[in-house]
Protein backbone atom coordinates (compact mmCIF):
# COMPACT_ATOMS: atom_id res chain seq x y z
CA UNK A 1 0.00 0.00 0.00
CA UNK A 2 1.15 3.84 -0.71
CA UNK A 3 3.49 5.32 2.08
CA UNK A 4 1.38 6.71 4.60
CA UNK A 5 3.08 9.83 4.55
CA UNK A 6 1.43 10.21 0.85
CA UNK A 7 -1.92 9.70 1.85
CA UNK A 8 -2.94 13.22 1.05
CA UNK A 9 -1.29 13.99 -1.91
CA UNK A 10 -3.66 13.17 -4.43
CA UNK A 11 -7.05 14.53 -4.70
CA UNK A 12 -8.36 11.72 -6.78
CA UNK A 13 -7.54 8.68 -4.16
CA UNK A 14 -6.35 10.88 -1.50
CA UNK A 15 -3.25 9.14 -1.05
CA UNK A 16 -4.95 5.28 -0.66
CA UNK A 17 -3.46 4.47 -4.20
CA UNK A 18 -7.14 2.98 -5.41
CA UNK A 19 -10.18 4.51 -7.08
CA UNK A 20 -13.42 2.29 -6.59
CA UNK A 21 -15.60 3.23 -9.82
CA UNK A 22 -19.53 2.83 -10.78
CA UNK A 23 -19.56 0.03 -13.94
CA UNK A 24 -22.77 0.60 -15.13
CA UNK A 25 -24.74 -3.24 -15.95
CA UNK A 26 -22.01 -4.69 -13.98
CA UNK A 27 -20.53 -4.37 -10.33
CA UNK A 28 -18.34 -2.64 -8.60
CA UNK A 29 -14.66 -2.04 -9.79
CA UNK A 30 -11.34 -0.72 -8.32
CA UNK A 31 -8.48 0.22 -10.41
CA UNK A 32 -5.18 1.58 -9.46
CA UNK A 33 -4.80 5.30 -9.16
CA UNK A 34 -3.31 7.33 -11.63
CA UNK A 35 -0.76 8.72 -9.26
CA UNK A 36 0.34 4.89 -8.94
CA UNK A 37 0.31 3.88 -12.65
CA UNK A 38 4.67 4.13 -12.25
CA UNK A 39 4.93 3.23 -8.55
CA UNK A 40 7.38 5.91 -7.13
CA UNK A 41 9.62 3.47 -5.32
CA UNK A 42 10.14 0.58 -7.86
CA UNK A 43 9.11 2.71 -10.96
CA UNK A 44 6.71 -0.28 -12.04
CA UNK A 45 9.21 -3.05 -11.79
CA UNK A 46 7.14 -4.75 -8.88
CA UNK A 47 10.24 -5.14 -6.56
CA UNK A 48 12.85 -2.92 -4.61
CA UNK A 49 16.77 -3.79 -4.02
CA UNK A 50 17.36 -3.12 -0.32
CA UNK A 51 20.70 -3.44 1.02
CA UNK A 52 21.39 -6.38 2.51
CA UNK A 53 25.13 -6.78 3.92
CA UNK A 54 27.47 -6.20 1.49
CA UNK A 55 25.27 -6.91 -1.28
CA UNK A 56 21.91 -5.92 -2.41
CA UNK A 57 18.22 -7.87 -2.54
CA UNK A 58 15.40 -7.94 -4.33
CA UNK A 59 12.19 -7.64 -2.07
CA UNK A 60 8.67 -7.23 -3.14
CA UNK A 61 7.38 -3.95 -3.53
CA UNK A 62 4.41 -2.54 -1.84
CA UNK A 63 2.57 -1.74 -4.89
CA UNK A 64 2.07 -5.27 -5.42
CA UNK A 65 0.28 -5.79 -2.16
CA UNK A 66 -1.99 -3.13 -3.63
CA UNK A 67 -2.49 -5.00 -7.08
CA UNK A 68 -3.36 -7.91 -4.61
CA UNK A 69 -5.79 -5.91 -2.63
CA UNK A 70 -7.41 -4.70 -5.81
CA UNK A 71 -7.83 -7.90 -7.16
CA UNK A 72 -9.63 -9.19 -3.96
CA UNK A 73 -12.62 -5.96 -4.08
CA UNK A 74 -13.02 -6.90 -7.72
CA UNK A 75 -13.76 -10.40 -6.78
CA UNK A 76 -16.72 -9.28 -4.17
CA UNK A 77 -19.17 -8.79 -7.07
CA UNK A 78 -20.58 -5.72 -4.89
CA UNK A 79 -23.79 -3.82 -7.17
CA UNK A 80 -22.76 -0.55 -9.06
CA UNK A 81 -25.75 1.32 -7.34
CA UNK A 82 -23.44 0.54 -3.91
CA UNK A 83 -20.35 0.87 -5.64
CA UNK A 84 -18.38 3.75 -3.49
CA UNK A 85 -20.42 2.87 -0.08
CA UNK A 86 -17.51 2.93 2.57
CA UNK A 87 -17.97 3.53 6.10
CA UNK A 88 -16.82 7.26 5.60
CA UNK A 89 -19.81 7.27 3.20
CA UNK A 90 -22.24 6.06 5.78
CA UNK A 91 -24.57 8.95 6.81
CA UNK A 92 -26.47 7.94 9.41
CA UNK A 93 -28.21 10.40 11.58
CA UNK A 94 -30.67 8.07 14.34
CA UNK A 95 -29.73 5.98 17.15
CA UNK A 96 -30.15 2.95 14.94
CA UNK A 97 -27.34 3.90 12.67
CA UNK A 98 -24.87 4.56 14.70
CA UNK A 99 -25.40 1.48 16.38
CA UNK A 100 -25.24 -0.53 13.07
CA UNK A 101 -22.29 1.30 11.73
CA UNK A 102 -20.16 0.82 15.14
CA UNK A 103 -21.29 -3.52 14.85
CA UNK A 104 -20.01 -3.35 10.91
CA UNK A 105 -17.10 -1.15 11.66
CA UNK A 106 -16.28 -3.49 14.63
CA UNK A 107 -16.16 -6.65 13.35
CA UNK A 108 -14.34 -5.16 10.62
CA UNK A 109 -11.34 -3.84 12.07
CA UNK A 110 -11.32 -6.85 14.68
CA UNK A 111 -12.02 -9.61 12.36
CA UNK A 112 -8.99 -11.86 11.66
CA UNK A 113 -8.52 -14.92 9.49
CA UNK A 114 -6.49 -17.13 12.41
CA UNK A 115 -9.63 -17.21 14.80
CA UNK A 116 -13.76 -17.33 14.20
CA UNK A 117 -15.22 -14.10 14.28
CA UNK A 118 -19.13 -14.14 15.31
CA UNK A 119 -20.66 -11.89 12.06
CA UNK A 120 -23.99 -9.85 12.42
CA UNK A 121 -27.65 -9.39 11.04
CA UNK A 122 -28.54 -6.23 10.18
CA UNK A 123 -32.59 -5.86 10.20
CA UNK A 124 -35.18 -3.50 9.25
CA UNK A 125 -37.21 -1.97 6.46
CA UNK A 126 -36.49 -0.85 2.98
CA UNK A 127 -33.97 1.88 2.79
CA UNK A 128 -32.19 2.22 6.05
CA UNK A 129 -28.51 1.48 4.57
CA UNK A 130 -28.29 -2.45 5.47
CA UNK A 131 -26.72 -3.08 2.40
CA UNK A 132 -24.23 0.24 2.47
CA UNK A 133 -22.88 -1.73 5.72
CA UNK A 134 -22.56 -4.87 4.09
CA UNK A 135 -20.33 -3.62 1.17
CA UNK A 136 -18.33 -1.14 3.27
CA UNK A 137 -17.48 -3.95 5.92
CA UNK A 138 -16.44 -5.93 2.59
CA UNK A 139 -14.59 -3.20 1.30
CA UNK A 140 -12.75 -2.40 4.15
CA UNK A 141 -11.71 -6.50 4.61
CA UNK A 142 -10.42 -6.58 1.19
CA UNK A 143 -8.93 -3.05 0.80
CA UNK A 144 -7.60 -2.33 3.95
CA UNK A 145 -6.96 -6.06 4.98
CA UNK A 146 -6.08 -7.81 2.36
CA UNK A 147 -9.18 -10.43 3.57
CA UNK A 148 -11.36 -11.90 0.80
CA UNK A 149 -15.22 -11.25 0.47
CA UNK A 150 -18.05 -12.50 -1.08
CA UNK A 151 -21.55 -10.31 -2.21
CA UNK A 152 -24.94 -12.25 -2.61
CA UNK A 153 -28.78 -11.29 -2.69
CA UNK A 154 -29.92 -14.48 -1.81
CA UNK A 155 -32.90 -14.30 -4.13
CA UNK A 156 -30.26 -14.13 -7.14
CA UNK A 157 -28.79 -16.89 -5.77
CA UNK A 158 -31.42 -19.25 -5.96
CA UNK A 159 -31.94 -17.94 -9.73
CA UNK A 160 -28.63 -18.72 -10.43
CA UNK A 161 -28.34 -22.04 -8.97
CA UNK A 162 -32.02 -22.84 -10.86
CA UNK A 163 -30.75 -21.68 -14.20
CA UNK A 164 -27.72 -23.61 -13.50
CA UNK A 165 -29.94 -26.54 -13.27
CA UNK A 166 -31.03 -26.43 -16.43
CA UNK A 167 -27.30 -26.60 -17.86
CA UNK A 168 -27.08 -29.66 -16.29
CA UNK A 169 -24.92 -28.21 -13.31
CA UNK A 170 -25.15 -29.36 -9.88
CA UNK A 171 -25.76 -26.73 -6.87
CA UNK A 172 -22.64 -27.24 -5.72
CA UNK A 173 -20.92 -25.41 -8.45
CA UNK A 174 -22.55 -22.07 -7.56
CA UNK A 175 -22.50 -22.64 -3.50
CA UNK A 176 -18.87 -24.14 -3.68
CA UNK A 177 -16.81 -20.72 -3.79
CA UNK A 178 -19.15 -19.35 -1.27
CA UNK A 179 -18.45 -22.18 1.44
CA UNK A 180 -14.51 -21.25 1.96
CA UNK A 181 -14.88 -17.63 1.16
CA UNK A 182 -12.89 -15.65 4.58
CA UNK A 183 -16.60 -13.39 4.94
CA UNK A 184 -19.71 -13.45 2.67
CA UNK A 185 -22.45 -11.09 3.15
CA UNK A 186 -25.90 -12.58 2.48
CA UNK A 187 -28.36 -9.59 1.53
CA UNK A 188 -32.53 -9.61 1.50
CA UNK A 189 -32.65 -12.55 3.36
CA UNK A 190 -36.02 -13.94 4.10
CA UNK A 191 -37.31 -12.94 0.47
CA UNK A 192 -37.45 -15.85 -1.31
CA UNK A 193 -40.83 -17.54 -1.01
CA UNK A 194 -39.90 -19.99 1.61
CA UNK A 195 -40.03 -23.20 -0.06
CA UNK A 196 -38.55 -26.64 1.51
CA UNK A 197 -36.02 -26.10 -1.32
CA UNK A 198 -34.99 -22.50 -0.85
CA UNK A 199 -34.80 -23.29 3.06
CA UNK A 200 -32.37 -26.12 2.94
CA UNK A 201 -30.08 -24.34 0.56
CA UNK A 202 -29.70 -21.70 2.77
CA UNK A 203 -29.53 -24.41 5.90
CA UNK A 204 -26.94 -25.96 3.67
CA UNK A 205 -24.71 -22.77 3.15
CA UNK A 206 -24.90 -21.50 6.37
CA UNK A 207 -24.79 -24.56 8.34
CA UNK A 208 -21.03 -25.28 5.89
CA UNK A 209 -19.93 -22.32 6.85
CA UNK A 210 -20.56 -22.24 10.80
CA UNK A 211 -19.04 -25.77 10.81
CA UNK A 212 -16.05 -24.25 9.24
CA UNK A 213 -15.77 -21.25 11.59
CA UNK A 214 -16.73 -19.10 8.68
CA UNK A 215 -17.51 -15.23 9.28
CA UNK A 216 -21.38 -14.74 7.98
CA UNK A 217 -22.77 -11.41 7.38
CA UNK A 218 -26.80 -10.80 6.57
CA UNK A 219 -29.14 -8.23 5.78
CA UNK A 220 -32.38 -8.65 5.86
CA UNK A 221 -35.84 -6.40 5.44
CA UNK A 222 -37.81 -8.69 7.85
CA UNK A 223 -38.22 -8.00 11.96
CA UNK A 224 -37.31 -10.69 14.69
CA UNK A 225 -41.07 -10.96 15.34
CA UNK A 226 -44.25 -10.51 13.32
CA UNK A 227 -47.85 -12.17 12.61
CA UNK A 228 -48.06 -15.01 10.66
CA UNK A 229 -50.56 -15.33 7.87
CA UNK A 230 -53.89 -16.98 8.95
CA UNK A 231 -54.53 -20.67 7.74
CA UNK A 232 -57.24 -22.88 7.84
CA UNK A 233 -57.25 -26.21 6.98
CA UNK A 234 -58.35 -27.14 3.30
CA UNK A 235 -58.20 -23.62 2.21
CA UNK A 236 -57.06 -23.11 -1.02
CA UNK A 237 -53.99 -19.88 -0.52
CA UNK A 238 -53.82 -17.47 -3.82
CA UNK A 239 -50.25 -16.51 -3.21
CA UNK A 240 -50.09 -13.76 -5.76
CA UNK A 241 -53.07 -12.19 -4.35
CA UNK A 242 -52.17 -8.59 -2.67
CA UNK A 243 -53.88 -9.69 0.48
CA UNK A 244 -51.81 -13.21 0.82
CA UNK A 245 -48.50 -10.59 -0.15
CA UNK A 246 -49.37 -7.90 2.68
CA UNK A 247 -49.49 -11.18 5.17
CA UNK A 248 -46.40 -12.51 3.95
CA UNK A 249 -44.77 -9.14 4.04
CA UNK A 250 -45.87 -9.18 7.99
CA UNK A 251 -44.11 -12.55 8.58
CA UNK A 252 -41.39 -12.29 10.88
CA UNK A 253 -37.81 -13.38 10.05
CA UNK A 254 -37.73 -16.65 11.62
CA UNK A 255 -41.66 -17.50 10.06
CA UNK A 256 -39.78 -16.42 6.56
CA UNK A 257 -36.78 -19.01 6.92
CA UNK A 258 -37.79 -21.91 9.35
CA UNK A 259 -37.08 -22.89 12.78
CA UNK A 260 -33.69 -24.24 12.47
CA UNK A 261 -32.22 -21.52 10.08
CA UNK A 262 -33.36 -19.03 12.61
CA UNK A 263 -31.50 -20.67 15.57
CA UNK A 264 -28.08 -21.33 13.46
CA UNK A 265 -28.45 -17.10 12.40
CA UNK A 266 -28.22 -16.97 16.60
CA UNK A 267 -25.36 -18.89 17.14
CA UNK A 268 -23.49 -17.24 13.83
CA UNK A 269 -24.67 -13.31 14.09
CA UNK A 270 -25.39 -10.76 16.56
CA UNK A 271 -29.18 -8.95 15.68
CA UNK A 272 -28.40 -5.49 15.04
CA UNK A 273 -31.56 -3.03 14.55
CA UNK A 274 -31.37 -0.54 11.90
CA UNK A 275 -35.01 1.27 11.33
CA UNK A 276 -34.77 4.49 11.41
CA UNK A 277 -38.55 4.58 10.86
CA UNK A 278 -38.46 5.91 6.60
CA UNK A 279 -36.96 5.01 3.31
CA UNK A 280 -34.25 7.58 2.81
CA UNK A 281 -33.81 6.21 -0.74
CA UNK A 282 -37.38 8.31 -1.21
CA UNK A 283 -36.25 11.10 1.09
CA UNK A 284 -35.31 13.60 -1.83
CA UNK A 285 -32.92 15.54 0.69
CA UNK A 286 -30.49 12.12 0.93
CA UNK A 287 -31.14 11.44 -3.03
CA UNK A 288 -27.72 12.39 -3.86
CA UNK A 289 -26.22 9.38 -2.06
CA UNK A 290 -26.75 5.11 -2.40
CA UNK A 291 -28.03 4.00 1.15
CA UNK A 292 -28.67 0.31 0.14
CA UNK A 293 -31.17 -1.60 1.21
Amino acid sequence: MPDPTERSACAECAGSGYVVEQVLGSTARARRCACQAACPRCGGRGYTLVPAGDTTVAQPCSCRHLDERIALFNQIAIPAAVATASFDTFKGWSPDHSRAKAAAEDFARKFRRDAPTKGFLLYGRPGAGKTHLLVAALRYLALEKGIAGRYVEFMLLLSDIRAGFSQNRSHMEILGPLLSVPVLAIDELGKERGTEWERSTLDELISRRFNSGLATLFATNYFLEGRAPPESPGQVVRTRTPEFQREAESMSLSQRVGDRVYSRLNEMCSFVKLDPGMDLRKDKQGAGSFWGR
